[in-house]
């Protein structure tokens, strides 16, 4: 990489320095502005936390997330925020990339299930066959990991 600069930048290490600062901002900008948390929800019963989308059907609890904090940090406030009785949220896998776009797939347990309007619970079988593709394929991933 430092080949292709302008020797007057290679030379001086100050003007080096800021602009590999500069550099690594950039790319950091770029990666928050890539990526997705996606949560996948289970009830004490067993059963699968929807959302309504923005399309009218159901999908996973997704959010775009802040290159700015750290990822972990952003989907335990956002566990809180759907239920204070919340398990911690557990990694599962990483899926994407950082041109097309990453998402960050977690999986929580909640002791009960929150009767609220926007939320809908349903068993993983039926979530199956409502969720669209990129849903249903990540749903089934933490499925086939707890089997």
């Amino acid at each position: 990489m430092s080949e292709q600069w302008p020797s007057w930048i290679a030379r001086n290490p100050v003007v080096r320095r800021t602009t590999i600062k500069l550099w690594r901002m950039l790319l950091r900008v770029q990666r928050s502005c890539l990526a997705n948390a996606v949560l996948v929800v289970r009830s004490g019963e067993g059963r699968v936390l929807l959302v309504p989308s923005s399309s009218g059907g159901l999908q996973l609890p997704t959010r775009e997330m802040n290159g700015w904090i750290a990822i972990g940090t952003q989907v335990s406030q956002w566990l809180a925020q759907l239920s204070p009785f919340a398990t911690h949220a557990t990694l599962v896998a990483v899926d994407g990339t950082p041109r097309s776009g990453v998402t960050f797939l977690y999986e929580a347990v909640l002791e009960s299930e929150s009767a609220d309007a926007d939320k809908v619970w349903v068993e993983p079988d039926s979530a199956v066959s409502i969720l669209d593709c990129k849903n249903r394929r990540l749903l089934c991933h933490c499925t086939s990991r707890t089997l």
